[in-house]
């Protein structure tokens, strides 16, 4: 018979557990009938994306890809042409964006689409993003410690993810940056540095925020992945410049300054710390130069300095290139989105990253139990959050759909929590809460 020790090391005295264990969670998931629900809601909600995506061909955002990658075919500058000129024969949403505001490495990446007609341009773009999504589903379940059904019921749960609906409504392009970084992490597991540069410099220059990762090379003393890392971006500058120009590179300065001005930053979905902050303010007056807007800034400025300092100590727990389990990465992928100048709900496909490296890490008993909870809740938060914001309407401005909207910045500050504990909370762990549960694998620490 085993006897526990208790927390302050006598035998005989069992260790206190939650009334709800992760355990508990565990083997719930894994139960044929669950699996069976889930996948059964998988099927059931990927056909009302299909469905309402078959309408949405001429929408934002592929919209405004597409009639930049028009722009740049026709060897006209997307940041200063009105895109309105070029796509308003096909009938393509752009008011009110009207120029192109993502990467011209990106652009260059999305022009071959322009060679093909609007409505196949538009499938092949989501079948890309769909096999992004499976590929950073199967990298991120690798070589973990769970059981094949737990990781079913994680593949199905990672589809079912609000925020993974939400991309492909849109045709957005951040499941491609998701597949890049799990790539980018799984490298860093396996030594391989100068391919996780390389890749974190691809990522950078099409999407610009992965590049906060550089810092996370840095504290983790990853000299070679972080020299890849600058000539991955050099090398993508480099093709770019020589294939736009100079001039049409350099271009994009419009589009970044376009995308944060304060009618963007007002929206309740940009879930960036900086617009929600900026939002606190917005709620009491109206956004004119003033000593209060001056106060506003200082305000972002001081909470986008927090963050990351908060990032930085918690990363120094971590020994020097010997992030297991890469808990830090996980934290640094969540801060990097926090600060973006602007990050909708579709930048949390993100969070896919700490869900699936904690979910494994409670299973292998290496994980604390507030961590795994608080990641829960995010699930559940935005969740919520999207199917109100589908009640009320998209133009909707009660105050009760405001709150609804602001709750997708919670679950973001929710999923940086559940990783920051993650990183932090190493003498708390669950104490292997797969022990001898059937169909889950367990693993010795």
């Amino acid at each position: 018979m085993k006897i526990a020790a208790g927390n302050d090391g006598a035998v005989g005295k069992a260790p206190k557990r939650p009334a709800v264990t992760a355990r508990g969670l565990v083997g719930a998931l894994t139960t044929p009938a669950i699996l069976v629900i889930l996948w059964a809601g998988v099927l059931m909600h990927g056909w009302t994306i299909f469905s309402a995506m078959r309408t949405r061909v001429r929408n934002f955002d592929f919209s405004i890809y597409y009639a930049s990658a028009l722009a740049l075919h026709e060897n006209v500058d997307p940041y200063t042409t009105d895109l309105e000129s070029l796509g308003g024969g096909l009938g393509l949403e752009i008011d009110p964006i009207h120029y192109a505001t993502d990467p011209p490495t990106f652009l260059l990446m999305m022009e071959p689409l322009a060679r093909m007609p609007l409505r196949r341009a538009f499938w092949v773009w989501n079948g890309l993003n769909l096999a992004a999504l499976i590929a950073a589903v199967i990298l991120l379940l690798y070589g973990s410690s769970l059981d094949t059904r737990l990781k079913w019921a994680l593949a199905a749960l990672a589809l079912l993810y609000a925020p993974v609906g939400e991309h492909f409504f849109y045709a957005q392009n951040k499941i491609l940056v998701l597949f890049l970084l799990a790539a980018m992490m799984r490298c860093l597991e396996r030594r391989h540095d100068a391919a996780a540069g390389l890749i974190l410099g691809f990522a950078g220059a099409i999407r610009g925020f992965p590049l906060l990762l550089a810092g996370y090379l840095f504290m983790q003393r990853r000299t070679r992945a972080l020299v890849w890392t600058g000539a991955g971006l050099a090398l993508c500058g480099l093709v770019t410049v020589a294939l736009l120009g100079v001039h049409q590179t350099l271009s994009f300065s419009h589009g970044l300054f376009f995308v944060t001005r304060d009618r963007f930053l007002v929206i309740p979905i940009n879930i960036s710390l900086g617009a929600f902050i900026s939002r606190l303010f917005w709620y009491s007056y109206t956004p004119t130069p003033s000593a209060m807007e001056l106060i506003r800034r200082v305000v972002v400025a001081l909470a986008e300095l927090g963050l990351l300092t908060l990032t930085v100590r918690a990363t120094l727990r971590v020994e020097p290139d010997g992030d297991t389990g890469s808990r830090a990465f996980s934290l640094w992928v969540m801060t990097s989105v926090l600060l973006s100048p602007t990050a909708w709900v579709h930048y949390l496909v993100m969070a896919l990253i700490p869900f699936a490296l904690l979910t494994d890490a409670v299973n292998r008993g290496r994980a604390s139990h507030r961590a795994l909870w608080i990641a829960v809740a995010s699930y559940v938060v935005v969740a919520l959050s999207t199917s109100g914001r589908a009640l009320f309407g998209p133009q909707a401005t009660s105050a009760i759909a405001i709150a609804v909207a602001e709750c997708s910045f919670l679950s973001l500050l929710m999923v940086y929590v559940a990783a920051y504990w993650f990183v932090t909370d190493r003498s708390n762990a669950v104490s292997n809460p797969a022990a001898q549960q059937p169909g889950i694998a367990s693993a010795s620490p």
